[in-house]
């Protein structure tokens, strides 16, 4: 009983140190483990178990899951809230398998063109929209509705992995603009997310939420889909895919395992993180020894 009032006492002060994050030199290490630990365990076989055994104090209040785009497979978005850390949690889970990315994934990101798609009057990448608004309208805004009409002075932390960054990045838009969070309870952690949209969408993004991070691997597949811009122009933006947020890049040991070398970048489109190749897929699959395999995290 101890032990679990102390982790849920530390899940509590990791809390406050990323609640008041505001640039890429706020980023806290251990916070962003313990943030990947509760998304990871969201997308176990039984989140139900797996959530509150391993992040003590956090419940799952909703899980919504949809037929996706290919990429996809079947899209996941899981709720859970922890009335001790005073949090609502939401996580966007990428492809439902490695087999998932290998068949579907590569061969969309190895195309040469990537359609968009209108979301809130914006362009977005054609896939990620008709996943989005398959998640939306099948649960998902009523869940979140649910969780404001109960927990609306609690902070809300949303979290994606790979192209469930994007579902992630598209909800923190849609939560905005409808006003169920303001700016500055809503922090936002993508965890090696693709390029989701144009200029317009990415300082939507920004717009939306005041912690904001794109948390990435060196040597990942990163950059797609590709850019052809070189800079962003706050007063015209540009079509073309662009990153927001601010940028942490790790780089990993001879291990395989996160190292305590962090870059730390003003922009999610800065060069020095932004190194990729997709041929690295094994640098895609998690963080802090918490990778995705074959099949769904059991506890």
């Amino acid at each position: 009983m101890w032990l679990s009032r102390f982790l849920a006492w530390l899940l509590l002060v990791a809390f406050f140190d990323w609640a008041d994050a505001q640039d890429q030199n706020s980023f806290n290490d251990a916070t962003s483990k313990q943030i990947w630990t509760l998304a990871y365990w969201t997308t176990s076989s039984t989140p139900q178990t797996c959530v509150p055994k391993y992040n003590p104090g956090y419940q799952v209040l909703n899980v919504v899951s949809v037929a996706g785009a290919p990429i996809f497979g079947q899209a996941l978005a899981v709720i859970t809230v922890s009335e001790t850390a005073k949090q609502v949690h939401v996580h966007f889970r990428g492809p439902d398998a490695i087999t998932t990315f290998i068949f579907s994934g590569y061969m969309y990101l190895l195309q040469s063109d990537f359609p968009v798609q209108p979301f809130e009057g914006m362009s977005v990448a054609q896939e990620f929209a008709k996943t989005f608004t398959a998640l939306w309208q099948g649960g998902l805004r009523e869940a979140i509705n649910s969780a404001w009409d109960e927990y609306c002075d609690f902070p809300i932390l949303i979290t994606g992995h790979s192209v469930g960054s994007c579902m992630a990045q598209m909800f923190a838009v849609k939560i905005k603009k409808f006003g169920l969070w303001e700016y500055s309870k809503i922090s936002l952690y993508a965890y090696e997310s693709t390029r989701c949209g144009h200029q317009e969408f990415a300082m939507a993004v920004d717009a939306s939420a005041q912690t904001r991070y794109q948390i990435r691997y060196n040597e990942n597949c990163i950059n797609l889909p590709p850019t052809t811009c070189t800079s962003l122009n706050t007063a015209s933006p540009q079509a073309c895919y662009w990153h927001p947020g601010y940028a942490v890049q790790y780089n990993k040991n001879i291990f395989g395992m996160t190292s305590g070398t962090i870059a730390r970048c003003p922009t999610g489109e800065t060069a020095t993180c932004l190194s990729g190749n997709i041929l690295t897929i094994n640098n895609h699959n998690g963080f802090y020894a918490l990778s995705y395999g074959l099949m769904p995290p059991k506890c």
